[in-house]
């Protein structure tokens, strides 16, 4: 679905009318893509950034809920996210003649202008490469080495550099927790977003690309917590810390702590909802801010970096050659080919990214922000490959609070015509790899450590003094079940990631430079969940139904055909799911499959969500794709017969109606799907019609007339009639 955005929600005004987003909701990771640059939502660190109107790296999804009468967005864990780029014209050095442009992830408190300043969108475009069409037929135009979910959004910048960012998402368990984008640099000259002219052709010199994620894990433990999720006084209290595991290439933060106290992952504060929501699983389960949010870089482009050369200016190509330092008389930081060996910068940094500031400190050749790592300049834990000698250091020091990490790649030098290349996997896990040594993480006894052991969230839970549990939490109760499959932690998302960009399984540790240029996408499939269709019957149970097409699917990779179905019921969109029924493949009601909901503990006017999966030999199962919400009535009679009115007659004063619009309710029950209700006067006067077409029992008149009026006492007739010709007739009383 097309959606446009809604200025007063964003907060910011725009100047061009082509700004539009996309959301993926394919797997069980979602979020907001829009074609400015941004991705999840413009960044926010203040009070308006305590809500969230679409997914904001919302893991699980349809998280939203509301708990002792307090309205929560969810589980949300980004305050904005996007991409920057800057570059000096060649002949015109030096940061003042620097053009930039911050396409998205940029603001403070409120998020700072992006279109018509830094980025001109160009176009958005959805492709769902779904294996099962919406009427539960095969697609045949289902291609099983593309994701399942495509979006594409192309804009233009001031530097005459114009980006088309596609976004691959897919539902299968093992691969549903990341989002892969694969980016397009295209020097093509276009600065406006008009690409009938072109504006400038001078070459680009110190061109850098710097990718930009503003981490909080998560919005709901936080608002649970402190009833805030804004930056100053909310997240920036010294709960969360960031982290960098080379091995993966990958930054993520975690929540450590609540007040400072060593109470981590946000346990729900009110014990006894702890606990039920920890042996049930409601709400996610007890821990509150369990997520991992991070991104891995997954290729990068090495042609067209700039030559830095301190030796010889008539070869130098770059001003960075003014901050190179030397290490027993070598550059370190210059590879054999005569580049900066990459990336230029590895940050972390407090959630304030204001223009003036990140212009100033990030994608500049005057300043290497995170230093670099060389032989003897670091404690390592093990014995590191030499390749990461001259490479952006990892700036430990900051982390801690540090809602802002970014990656930075350059300088090169472009020539018009030229393009660029770079593919980012945005992940999300239960926690991380627990004991591994990474870079980052929180002070002991008030001293930093560049290397610290990954917390686990398997250890009881004391919250203000108080003990939660006898053992550790996961020992205790498990994770909870949108944690669909053997993929955990946030290391184990990112390892999936790189098998799906590659094809194959990842040699750790990555290199992303030797990665292919675009991502290959030949990954296990496992059977389509079926198309369902889920209806009342007029014995007020639910019916779910479904074709045996998924059967005959067959492709490339197949884990193994359908075994049989799951039936599923929830009270949330994000679980827990209660397993209804297990159904063989082979046991049809006819030409379709059938179960029947006859749980009478689910009353009348009631919503839950269902869902049905298809699950191999192998005990493969699809994502739960065709998750539906319904309300549960009494449905539909077949055939039209006697219609009654519910109360008869109506008496205002009677204590049965309630107060407010619910006084005047008058109900027509025993309806078929389509059909016409005329209510007339006592003198035959016509005073409203009722189009009903809806596989209900019943619906509702708050007596309206046709215009507008509230109808007075009398006697009135009703006539019902179908679309067939049967009709039936009667007469009801109001008192007022």
């Amino acid at each position: 679905m097309v959606n446009t955005i809604i200025l007063i929600l964003l907060g910011f005004s725009l100047s061009q009318a082509q700004l539009e987003y996309r959301i993926h909701n394919r797997g069980m990771l979602q979020e907001t893509e829009f074609n400015d640059g941004t991705i999840g939502r413009p960044w926010q660190t203040g009070e308006a950034g305590n809500r969230a109107t679409t997914p904001v790296m919302e893991w699980p999804p349809y998280s939203a809920a509301i708990v002792k009468g307090i309205e929560y967005s969810g589980q949300h864990n980004i305050l904005g996210a996007g991409m920057y780029m800057a570059a000096n014209l060649d002949g015109k050095p030096g940061k003042d003649n620097r053009i930039y442009a911050l396409c998205g992830g940029v603001g403070a408190s409120s998020p700072e202008k992006v279109v018509g300043v830094w980025s001109f969108p160009i176009s958005m475009e959805e492709i769902d490469n779904y294996p099962v069409l919406p009427n539960g037929d095969l697609n045949p135009d289902y291609n099983p080495d593309e994701a399942e979910q495509i979006i594409i959004a192309k804009w233009a910048t001031p530097l005459g550099v114009t980006v088309t960012r596609t976004s691959r998402q897919w539902s299968y368990p093992d691969y549903d927790d990341f989002i892969i984008y694969e980016y397009e640099l295209d020097y093509n000259g276009d600065t406006d977003g008009d690409p009938s002219t072109i504006e400038q052709t001078t070459t680009l010199k110190d061109f850098m690309a710097l990718f930009i994620y503003g981490f909080a894990p998560s919005m709901y433990g936080y608002q649970r917590v402190y009833q805030t999720w804004k930056y100053n006084g909310g997240i920036y209290r010294g709960d969360q810390n960031t982290f960098w595991d080379a091995d993966y290439w990958l930054a993520f933060n975690l929540d450590l702590r609540t007040n400072l106290r060593d109470e981590w992952a946000k346990p729900e504060p009110d014990f006894d909802l702890f606990k039920y929501q920890a042996e049930t699983g409601y709400l996610g389960g007890g821990l509150l801010s369990p997520q991992a949010p991070g991104y891995c870089i997954l290729y990068y482009d090495t042609t067209h970096l700039a030559i830095v050369d301190p030796n010889n200016p008539q070869r130098n190509e770059s001003e960075a050659v003014n901050i190179l330092r030397t290490v027993a008389g070598e550059y370190f930081e210059i590879d054999e080919h005569g580049h900066i060996k990459q990336p230029w910068s590895n940050k972390v940094s407090t959630g304030n990214t204001r223009s003036s500031k990140m212009k100033d400190m990030s994608i500049n050749p005057d300043n290497r922000w995170s230093g670099v790592y060389s032989e003897g300049s670091t404690t390592w834990p093990e014995v590191p490959s030499p390749r990461w000698y001259g490479r952006a250091a990892f700036n430990y020091r900051q982390s801690v609070d540090a809602g802002q990490k970014h990656t930075v790649f350059g300088p090169y030098t472009l020539h018009h015509g030229d393009k660029l290349y770079y593919s980012i996997a945005e992940v999300i896990g239960y926690g991380a790899q627990a004991g591994k040594r990474v870079e980052g993480g929180p002070a002991v006894n008030g001293v930093l450590h560049q290397w610290n052991r990954l917390p686990s969230w398997d250890r009881p839970v004391v919250f203000n003094g108080k003990k939660y549990t006898e053992m550790g939490y996961l020992t205790e109760y498990g994770y909870p079940d949108y944690v669909n499959s053997s993929v955990h932690n946030v290391q184990q998302v990112a390892e999936k990631a790189f098998e799906a960009y590659l094809g194959h399984k990842p040699t750790i540790p990555v290199w992303p430079e030797d990665n292919p240029r675009h991502g290959v996408y030949t990954i296990p499939i496992p059977p389509p969940a079926p198309a369902i269709t889920i209806e009342n019957t007029p014995k007020a149970e639910v019916r779910i139904q479904w074709g045996p097409q998924v059967e005959k699917f067959d492709v490339p990779r197949l884990t193994d055909k359908v075994d049989h179905y799951n039936v599923y019921r929830s009270v949330m969109g994000m679980g827990p799911w209660k397993l209804l029924a297990s159904i063989p493949v082979g046991k049809m009601q006819g030409d379709h499959y059938e179960f029947l909901d006859t749980d009478q503990k689910f009353k009348i006017g009631e919503t839950r969500y269902y869902a049905v999966t298809s699950v191999d030999a192998n005990g493969n199962e699809s994502g739960k794709t065709n998750l539906t919400k319904h309300q549960k009535n009494v449905g539909s009679v077949e055939k039209l017969s006697k219609v009654y009115v519910v109360p008869n007659p109506f008496v205002l004063r009677s204590g049965y109606t309630g107060s407010g619009e619910v006084a005047k309710k008058i109900g027509f029950y025993k309806l078929p799907r389509r059909c016409t209700i005329r209510i007339f006067s006592y003198a035959g006067q016509l005073v409203q019609t009722i189009e009903h077409n809806d596989p209900i029992y019943s619906t509702e008149w708050f007596q309206m007339t046709r215009n507008g009026q509230d109808i007075a006492s009398g006697i009135y007739f009703y006539v019902v009639t179908t679309p067939g010709g049967d009709q039936t007739s009667g007469k009801f009383i109001v008192i007022k």
